[in-house]
């Protein structure tokens, strides 16, 4: 028996070994960015687009060396450099053909207002009748239907002639962080969210039919959240609806009825975030970044279903505080990643394919905010009115999303950057401080990425294998001790 003993404590060390060995794969751990050749390391980027039609190709915003292009991901070229500033906060594309046939590329610059190119990045004009001084300060760029909106340090400007004159749209005053379209046909809903220190009662707000009368948004948000980033996905065929998210100091939120409520998303580290980027062609598919408090907590998260789920796919990221973050139109998906380290300088782009989450779709062909006729028509999405937001939510376990949200202390608002064409106008990130609210969750769909895995982990299979031989070890030592015996009477 003495000999069975040491036996079977020999196979169970050596399971319990091997299985604290080999780590649990998750969804996304095989997925390897590729480092491409480093941007100047100026400051950090804050806006990566790829080209509609060579989604290959990168352009990247940067504060100190202008717009840059990249080809190959091993030289970066300066696009504009005649014409355009040394610091720009963001890069914008169409993917439909504008009046001249390229589709036309717009930048935002840090005090020095909006540019805009039609022919493919090799002229460019610079457009700023109609902004004051504080909104030279250009920070986002929302294109739609014939117009232009931009989120400016003093409020959001609109624009239905492609940038020759600009109006003020509300907000003056408040340093809008990020303008998106929450619907682009009638009624059209604007959102916007804002990062400075002053807030008109939210920090997230709703406005309908361009008309500059702003509601704040506050149902399922917390009270203090900086906002970083707002993004409206393409209409989903089964609700036909564009799901809305925001990024900022207290997490990810998102919407199903054009922002009159809002939950929290969980199965996402407690901490904030600051770039999203949602699948052109699958409304399904979105990913999220997070710098991480500019230290090693930051990376990106990929969902499959609509923030239900999550899964990180930071493999091959050896700089994780990700400020910029964009997907392209192709299939699978092409993903252009900046993140910024302080300390060394760098500031280090990446690029992958993500294979393993393939878009169910086609990419919508376009905004035209020329104004140009031959436009395709847009998925129309359903109605809404902003005055009184009207409930469109299914049942509430059929949409992913957490369904009770508490609110939880966040970071504090990051102060306004300088109207001027400084390097230091970055914007501090909203991630340190941040706590998620802990909430239950719908359960996400069986066979999906994250939560809703059918598949058995790893190391319990290992253990199960384990006991298995256990057991048969133990028998044959048992069979063999029997005929060991001699029988009675021999």
């Amino acid at each position: 028996m003495a000999v069975i003993a040491r036996v079977t404590g020999a196979v169970a060390l050596f399971i319990l070994l091997f299985s604290a060995a080999v780590p649990i794969p998750a969804a996304g751990a095989d997925l390897q960015w590729t480092e491409l050749s480093h941007l100047p390391p100026t400051s950090p980027s804050f806006s990566v687009v790829s080209d509609p039609a060579a989604p290959t190709t990168a352009y990247a915003a940067t504060m100190g060396s202008g717009l840059l292009r990249t080809d190959d991901g091993k030289t970066w070229h300066s696009v504009g450099a005649s014409t355009l500033p040394r610091n720009i906060w963001r890069v914008a594309l169409d993917p439909a053909k504008g009046p001249d046939g390229p589709p036309p590329m717009y930048v935002g610059a840090a005090g020095a207002g909006f540019f805009k190119s039609l022919d493919g990045g090799q002229t460019w004009v610079v457009l700023n009748k109609g902004l004051v001084q504080g909104a030279l300060n250009v920070r986002s760029i929302a294109l739609g239907r014939g117009v232009i909106l931009i989120a400016t340090s003093d409020g959001v400007y609109k624009s239905t002639d492609g940038g020759k004159n600009w109006v003020p749209m509300g907000l003056q005053g408040f340093d809008v962080s990020s303008v998106t379209f929450a619907k682009y046909n009638p009624p059209v809903i604007v959102l916007a969210g804002i990062d400075g220190s002053g807030n008109p009662g939210s920090r997230l707000l709703g406005a309908q039919d361009l008309s500059g009368q702003w509601a704040p948004l506050k149902q399922g948000v917390p009270s203090d959240l900086v906002v970083s980033s707002i993004a409206s996905g393409p209409v989903h065929q089964q609700d036909n609806l564009r799901t809305l998210f925001v990024a900022g100091s207290g997490g990810v939120y998102k919407s199903d009825d054009d922002g009159k409520s809002w939950a929290q998303l969980s199965g996402l580290p407690a901490q904030g975030f600051g770039a999203l980027a949602l699948s052109p062609a699958d409304p399904n598919i979105l990913y999220a970044s997070s710098d991480g408090g500019g230290g090693a907590g930051g990376g990106v998260w990929r969902s499959t279903d609509r923030g239900g789920t999550w899964v990180g796919c930071s493999g091959g990221l050896n700089e994780k505080a990700v400020t910029a973050l964009s997907v392209g139109r192709d299939s699978p998906a092409t993903l252009f990643a900046v993140a910024w380290n302080p300390d060394k300088p760098a500031v280090v782009p990446y690029q992958v394919s993500d294979t393993q989450a393939q878009p169910q779709g086609s990419p919508e062909a376009g905004l035209c905010p020329e104004g140009n006729s031959d436009c395709p028509p847009l998925a129309a999405s359903s109605p809404g009115v902003i005055a009184s937001f009207p409930q469109v939510l299914p049942s509430p376990c059929s949409s992913p999303i957490v369904t009770g949200v508490t609110t939880s202390p966040s970071g504090t608002a990051a102060p306004s950057p300088p109207p001027s064409p400084s390097p230091t106008a970055a914007v501090p990130s909203a991630s340190a401080g941040a706590r998620a609210s802990p909430s239950p969750t719908c359960p996400g769909p069986a066979g999906s990425g994250g939560g809703g895995r059918n598949d058995v982990p790893l190391a319990i299979a290992l253990v199960i294998v384990g006991l298995l031989l256990l057991a048969l070890v133990a028998r044959f030592f048992i069979v063999r001790r029997r005929s060991e015996i001699p029988e009675q009477g021999s």
